[in-house]
C-alpha cells in the first residue's frame, strides 16, 4: 500500500487522506499517528471484511514485537478520533475474540496531490512518513521526529527565517502533542468510568423441533439433557443441535423429573413421584450406565460445585446438604416453605434459590438468608443461575433477566436488573453453556385445544371449536359451560355449543382454577391463583358482576371449592391446591347464611375435595398415601379408602355418583375409574402417546355423559441456544 499512490478515503462526511495521516471531519482536520493510522487505513481498504488481529499486526507492525494490547490501544485511538462507539459502530465493529470489520459504507479517489490543510504540523507527518523507513518512525526517538537539529542543540536563531519557521512548527508541534495526549487520557478515563455495557441477546438458535413440552435440566458442555413431560421420559440432545436421543434410566417410577447434570458431566440427579411419598425421592443416576442410588426424598435437589454433595429441602423448608454417597447430612438452614433451584456463585460463597414469593440467598454455610431483589414488582422471579463471568440470570412471568454482577477494575455494571427477552415465546429456566457464549432455555407458546374422549372409540374429538381452555365445567341442566383459556387463565361462560360468549373476568389479578357452578346455575365458584403465589376463592354471577371474596377474613390459603348440593354451603380445603401443602392442613366448611366455618371431622392431611351431585358422598386425596382415595360416605358418617394402582390427578365423581373418574399422567398415562364403594380400577382411555397440557401441565373434566374432556398440546416447546453477548 505504502508503495502505491496515495488516496483519499470517504465515508459519512469524514475524509481520510492516506498521504497526510489525517482525518478531515467538517473542515477540520485531525492527525493520526503513524502505526493507528495504518491500522484505518488497512481496514479501509477492505470494507466490511472481517479482518483477523493476526493480519492486522502482521500488515501495520510486520515483524516488530508487539502484543495485542498495541493494536487495541490503536483501535481505541481511531474511535476516539472517529466519534465511534463500540457498543454501537458506525465505523469500527468489534468480532470478539477475532478480529475487526470496517462496517462504513466506503468510497476512494485519487489523492489530488494539493493538501488544503496549512498546519505545518502536518509537514512533520509527511517527513516522518516518507523520510524514514517504514515502520521506523514509531520506534526513533521523539525529538529527532519532532525537532530540527538546531533546536536539539539549542541553537533557535530568532534571525533566520527558517528558525522562526522550525520554531512555529515546533510549537504546534507540542501543543498538538499536549492537547492529543489530554485527549487520549481524558477518553481512557471517561471509558473506565463508564458502566459496564449490559449484556443482551444477540442470536436465537432452535435445537430442537418436535414442540413437545419439556424441562431442561443440565449440560455437560457438549450435550443438553432434559425431562419430556408427556410422555414423561429422560432425554438428550447436542449443544448444537441434530437428533434426540432418549436416555434409559434404572428408576423405577411412572414420573420422573431430571433436576441436575453433576458438574463433570458424569450423573443426573433425578427426582420420581411415588406411592407413599410426599417429597419426592432423590437418585443419583450414571448418564453413560449403572446402578441408581437413592437419597433422601427432598425437593429442589441439585449438585454442589464439586460434585461431591447434593443440596435439597424439606417441604416444611429446612435446606440440608449431604454427600452423594449418603454420608455427612447435615443442616443448612431452615427458610419456613419448601425451597428449589439452588445455585452457587461463580467464587462458590452465595447460595441462591428460588420460594413461591421470589428468590432468596444466603451464604454456602447457610448463614445470612435474605430476600433477593426486596423492592421487585415485576412479578415473582424464579429459577436464578450464575454465568461464569457473574451475570445472574432468572426468569420472570416466562421473560429472562439478568443481574450483571461482573467484577472488573475501575468499572461496574449497573445495579438494575435488565430483562433480556421479550415477545410470544414464554421461556423456562435458562442454562449457561460451558462455553461462556451462550446460554439454554426452553421456549415455548403455549396453546391447546380442548378435546372431547370418545370413551367407545378412544378418538379425539375438538370440543367448542378446539379451544385452547382448560377445566371445563358444565351447568347442572348441562346447556352452558364455564371454562378457563390457557395460558390466559380467564374465565368465560357460554352455550354448551360455544355460541353467546361472556367474558367474566380479566387476567390482571388472578389466573382462575376449577370453576364450579351453584346448584341453581346463577353463580360460579372457583380458586384464583395470583401473582405472589397466594391462591384463594371467589364467586361471581354467571349473568354479570364482579368477583367477591368469598371469604375475605381468611388469612391461609384456600382452594378447591366445591357447592353443596342444596347450595347453602361450601366445602374447600385450606392450603393450596398440592401434596406438599396438604400434610398441614384439613377440609372445611362455611355456612353461607351465617358465615361460620367448621372442620370436616376426619380430614385432616387431605386436599382436593370433590362433592357428589347426590350429595352422599366427599372425596378427597391423602397427602400420606398416593395410591388411594379417601371417601366420605354421609348415611354412615364414616371414612373409607378406595385403593387405586397408581397416582390419581384430577379426580371427579361420575354423574350418577357411581364411580370415581380420575387421570393418570407420566408413564402408563390414561384416564381411569374405580367404584365408590371400592374396587378393581379400570383403564376407560389409553392415552401413552398423547402429549396434554395446561397450567399444571395436565387437567381432566368429564361432560354430562362422563366423557373425559382434556386439553391437548398444540403449542410449540423446543430447546433454544441463545448467543448472549456479555462486552
Amino acid at each position: 500500500m505504502t508503495a502505491s499512490k496515495p488516496h483519499v478515503f470517504l465515508c459519512d462526511g469524514l475524509e481520510i487522506r492516506e498521504r497526510e495521516y489525517c482525518i478531515v471531519r467538517e473542515g477540520e482536520a485531525f492527525p493520526v499517528e503513524p502505526r493507528a493510522f495504518r491500522v484505518l487505513i488497512h481496514l479501509l481498504s477492505n470494507p466490511q471484511r472481517l479482518i483477523t488481529k493476526e493480519e492486522l499486526l502482521q500488515s501495520v507492525w510486520g515483524d516488530v514485537a508487539v502484543t495485542e494490547n498495541s493494536l487495541a490501544r490503536a483501535i481505541l485511538k481511531l474511535r476516539q478520533t472517529l466519534g465511534d462507539d463500540a457498543r454501537s459502530p458506525r465505523y469500527i465493529e468489534t468480532v470478539s475474540r477475532i478480529g475487526y470489520r470496517f462496517v462504513g459504507s466506503v468510497a476512494v479517489q485519487a489523492d489530488r496531490e494539493s493538501s488544503e490543510i496549512k498546519d505545518p504540523a502536518f509537514a512533520v507527518y509527511e517527513e516522518n512518513r516518507n523520510g524514514t523507513p517504514d515502520g521506523a518512525a514509531d520506534h526513533a526517538p521523539v525529538s529527532e521526529l519532532a525537532y530540527p537539529p538546531s533546536a536539539i542543540n539549542g541553537t533557535i536563531s530568532g534571525d533566520s527565517p527558517v528558525s522562526q519557521s522550525t520554531s512555529r512548527t515546533t510549537l504546534r508541534w507540542l501543543l498538538a502533542t499536549g492537547a492529543a495526549l489530554i485527549l487520549i487520557l481524558g477518553g481512557e478515563f471517561w471509558y473506565l468510568s463508564r458502566p459496564l455495557p449490559p449484556p443482551r441477546i444477540t442470536a436465537y438458535t432452535q435445537l430442537t423441533h418436535d414442540g413437545r413440552e419439556k424441562t431442561l435440566g443440565g449440560t455437560d458442555g457438549s450435550r443438553l439433557y432434559f425431562t419430556q413431560n408427556s410422555p414423561n421420559l429422560i432425554a438428550q440432545i447436542s449443544v448444537n443441535g441434530g437428533d434426540v436421543a432418549q436416555i434409559a434410566l434404572p428408576v423405577p417410577a411412572a414420573q420422573m423429573q431430571l433436576m441436575d447434570i453433576s458438574p463433570d458431566g458424569s450423573s443426573a440427579l433425578v427426582g420420581t413421584l411415588e406411592a407413599g411419598h410426599n417429597a419426592n425421592p432423590q437418585w443419583i443416576v450414571p448418564i453413560l450406565g449403572g446402578g441408581a442410588k437413592r437419597l433422601e426424598d427432598g425437593e429442589g435437589e441439585a449438585f454442589s460445585p464439586d460434585g461431591g454433595s447434593v443440596i435439597y429441602s424439606t417441604l416444611s423448608g429446612e435446606i440440608f446438604m449431604v454427600h452423594t454417597d449418603g454420608s455427612e447430612k447435615h443442616k443448612l438452614a431452615d427458610v419456613g416453605s419448601v425451597a428449589y433451584g439452588f445455585k452457587w456463585s461463580p467464587d462458590g460463597k452465595v447460595i441462591r434459590f428460588s420460594k413461591g414469593d421470589g428468590l432468596w440467598e444466603m451464604s454456602a454455610d447457610g448463614k445470612g438468608v435474605h430476600r433477593l431483589l426486596p423492592g421487585w414488582k415485576e412479578g415473582v422471579p424464579c429459577c436464578g443461575i450464575w454465568t461464569r463471568d457473574g451475570v445472574f440470570l432468572f426468569q420472570v412471568n416466562g421473560q429472562i433477566w439478568a443481574l450483571d454482577e461482573r467484577h472488573i477494575l475501575f468499572r461496574r455494571p449497573s445495579s438494575d436488573p435488565l430483562q433480556l427477552t421479550s415477545g410470544p415465546i414464554a421461556w423456562g429456566a435458562p442454562i449457561p453453556g460451558k462455553d461462556g457464549k451462550r446460554i439454554f432455555d426452553d421456549g415455548a407458546k403455549l396453546r391447546g385445544e380442548l378435546t372431547r374422549i370418545d370413551v367407545k372409540t378412544g378418538s379425539p374429538q375438538p370440543f367448542l371449536g378446539g379451544i385452547s381452555a382448560e377445566f371445563v365445567s358444565f351447568s347442572p341442566d348441562g346447556n352452558s359451560v364455564a371454562y378457563v383459556t390457557y395460558p390466559e387463565g380467564i374465565l368465560w361462560q357460554a352455550n354448551r355449543d360455544g355460541s353467546n360468549r361472556v367474558q367474566l373476568t380479566t387476567s390482571a389479578s388472578f389466573h382462575v382454577l376449577n370453576p364450579r357452578w351453584s346448584p341453581d346455575a346463577k353463580q360460579i365458584l372457583f380458586t384464583t391463583l395470583h401473582p405472589d403465589g397466594h391462591v384463594s376463592i371467589h364467586r361471581i354471577s354467571a349473568a354479570d358482576g364482579s368477583p367477591q371474596w368469598l371469604l375475605p377474613d381468611q388469612a391461609e390459603d384456600v382452594t378447591d371449592p366445591n357447592w353443596s348440593p342444596d347450595g347453602k354451603k361450601v366445602l374447600f380445603a385450606l392450603g393450596p391446591g398440592n401434596s406438599i401443602s396438604a400434610l398441614r392442613h384439613d377440609l372445611r366448611m362455611v355456612d353461607l347464611e351465617t358465615r361460620q366455618v367448621t372442620i370436616l371431622p376426619g380430614s385432616a392431611g387431605m386436599w382436593s375435595p370433590r362433592w357428589s351431585s347426590d350429595g352422599r358422598y366427599i372425596m378427597a386425596l391423602p397427602a400420606t398415601e398416593a395410591t388411594s382415595l379417601s371417601v366420605l360416605d354421609f348415611t354412615t358418617r364414616q371414612w373409607h379408602t378406595v385403593p387405586v394402582n397408581g397416582d390419581t390427578e384430577f379426580p371427579a365423581f361420575s354423574h350418577d355418583c357411581s364411580y370415581i373418574y380420575f387421570l393418570r399422567f407420566g408413564r402408563g398415562q390414561g384416564v381411569f375409574r374405580v367404584p365408590v364403594s371400592g374396587g378393581k380400577e379400570e383403564r376407560i382411555v389409553d392415552m401413552a402417546n398423547w402429549h396434554i397440557t395446561g397450567i399444571f401441565n395436565f387437567s381432566m373434566t368429564l361432560d354430562p355423559t362422563d366423557a373425559p374432556l382434556v386439553l391437548r398440546d398444540t403449542g410449540t416447546d423446543d430447546i433454544y441456544a441463545l448467543t448472549l453477548e456479555e462486552k
